[in-house]
């Protein structure tokens, strides 16, 4: 039981005994002693009457569950008034108050106690999720409070469905209502979202949220009371910002940028200030987004940008990195040679793939140029004698690893070191590259391994017999397959798909693919994706 005390001392009840000869006084009139006295030798007993006050207020009834709104109770709030002793008192003045919903009710029955000490009062709840609060109170000894709450039994969001762009914000707010249908203010409502790297969600106050669009998509604000049995959710649909930036590969400065996209039967010009652009552009969802950029300057420096974009999200970073129309060599034989680039006939398939190969083959995810990453060179490489057809002299490994040398001498960089195959040590990701001697119709192949991200990660080259490995020709063109680039017949090149007799890599070999590892390199520091005048993904 709940109770209020007074702080009053409690009355003390005095039972005394005198033996007397004789009485001395006549008592008061207006004294509280009661006398009885009689004749000489008789016992005399006084008797101090106390006075009894309200010293203690205790709860009666228990917790009630709320049907709903505007619902009586079916239990009334009782207190219960005490004295100093601890019994009850009657004709007790309680007074009865409510700090409730709108349409709540309170009728006092008994605002005096009954000869129960009991004080009666019925309650009607009002409108409010919030918990509703009568109180009892008796003068200089306390109140207590009797609490209720009503279940809310549905959420409403305002609004239902909402779109926002992945920059920008907006309020949903929650409507509560009790099992009949009568609404609730207040009370408290908990959030989430069902895909944060789309929506996030933070709440505001109690009935009210804010919700973040963070990348295009769409997803659900979840919104639920208490245990969560009751709850409700909003669609919400998240538009990409178009923003990115222009780099170039070489360090130089961006040139001035006219910038368009196309998305069905949309058409609209992109506004690009210091390399950057930023725009809020209403796309058809589910289409494909075509991105063409234009250097404006006269020098022609820079080859025209065609990109494709297939998943929506990538409108909101889409950076570009700027490919030069000519390059100049920078290390190895040909230094200082400056080579024109045509970065169409660099793609152009000649017997398979392009002399770029561009990766992955298929998905919505933007494509990279095939190669190694920068911290895997150099490869090592080793004789899988175990595995070849035919003994490896060590004649074929001086004459292969001499041809290899050239290789580097003119990319002007290492590429290869030798490593050394035992039946402990396997080929794979990581680990060593197998040079094996196989039984083939071709001179030579290479099978390369790559992630989605465009990244060599393993692979193994293949030659049709021991002396295969003196061939220049045959050599380097495997070894620059396994580099990850593939044929082309656009220049002079060891990189023909078939026939071809350049016995080591040409000036134009050099410039593209010095080129191309600088691109990738570019990429891999800043996400940009190759700004080429071909249609990629």
């Amino acid at each position: 039981m709940t109770y209020a005390y007074s702080g009053r001392r409690l009355g003390i009840a005095v039972v005394v005994g005198v033996l007397a000869c004789e009485p001395r006084h006549a008592p008061r009139p207006d004294t509280s002693v009661a006398a009885a006295v009689a004749r000489n030798d008789t016992l005399v007993r006084r008797v101090t009457r106390v006075l009894r006050h309200a010293s203690a207020l205790q709860r009666v009834t228990g917790a009630v569950q709320a049907r709903g709104a505007l619902e009586p109770l079916d239990c009334g709030r009782v207190g219960q008034v005490l004295d100093q002793r601890g019994s009850e008192i009657a004709t007790v003045r309680v007074r009865w108050s409510m700090n409730a919903g709108d349409g709540a009710l309170l009728r006092v029955v008994n605002a005096t106690t009954d000869s129960a000490g009991l004080s009666r009062a019925l309650f009607t709840p009002g409108r409010t999720a919030d918990p509703q609060v009568v109180t009892a109170q008796v003068s200089r000894v306390g109140h207590i409070d009797f609490s209720v709450s009503i279940p809310p039994a549905r959420i409403a969001l305002d609004p239902e469905r909402l779109t926002v762009w992945s920059d920008d914000d907006a309020v949903v707010a929650a409507r509560l209502s009790d099992a009949s249908g009568v609404y609730l203010p207040g009370g408290t409502v908990s959030w989430t979202s069902s895909d944060t790297s789309t929506v996030r969600v933070q709440a505001t106050d109690h009935l009210h949220a804010r919700v973040l669009g963070v990348s295009a998509g769409s997803a659900n604000v979840v919104a639920w009371v208490g245990d969560a049995s009751v709850r409700a959710s909003a669609v919400v649909g998240v538009r990409p910002v178009l923003g990115g930036r222009f780099v170039t590969i070489d360090g130089g400065p961006v040139p001035p940028m006219r910038m368009e996209v196309r998305a069905g039967g949309v058409r609209d010009s992109i506004r690009v200030v210091a390399g950057q652009f930023r725009e809020r552009i209403e796309l058809p969802r589910d289409q494909d987004v075509e991105v063409f950029a234009v250097p404006t300057t006269r020098d022609g420096a820079y080859h025209d940008v065609y990109v494709r974009v297939l998943a929506p999200r990538q409108l909101q970073r889409l950076d570009i990195a700027l490919v030069r129309t000519t390059w100049s060599i920078d290390a190895g034989t040909y230094r200082g040679r400056e080579v024109k680039i045509d970065a169409a006939r660099a793609l152009r398939r000649s017997g398979g793939a392009g002399f770029w190969r561009l990766v992955p083959n298929s998905g919505t995810a933007p494509k990279k140029l095939l190669g190694w990453r920068e911290s895997d060179l150099p490869l090592r490489l080793a004789f899988n004698r175990g595995r070849s057809f035919e003994p490896i002299s060590a004649e074929d490994s001086v004459r292969f690893w001499s041809i290899a040398a050239q290789m580097e001498s003119d990319m002007g960089t290492r590429l290869f070191v030798p490593g050394e195959m035992s039946g402990e040590t396997l080929p794979g990701p990581g680990n060593l590259i197998p040079v094996e001697i196989s039984a083939q119709s071709s001179e030579g192949h290479t099978f390369v391994a790559w992630t989605q991200s465009g990244d060599a990660n393993d692979g193994v080259v293949l030659f049709r017999s021991a002396a295969t490995l003196r061939d220049a020709h045959v050599v380097t063109h495997e070894l620059l397959h396994l580099l990850g680039f593939g044929h082309t017949s656009a220049w002079t090149t060891v990189a023909t798909p078939s026939g071809g007799r350049e016995p080591r890599l040409t000036v134009e070999d050099v410039a593209y693919a010095q080129l191309a590892m600088r691109l990738r390199r570019v990429q891999q520091e800043t996400g940009a994706r190759p700004g080429l005048p071909v249609a990629l993904p």
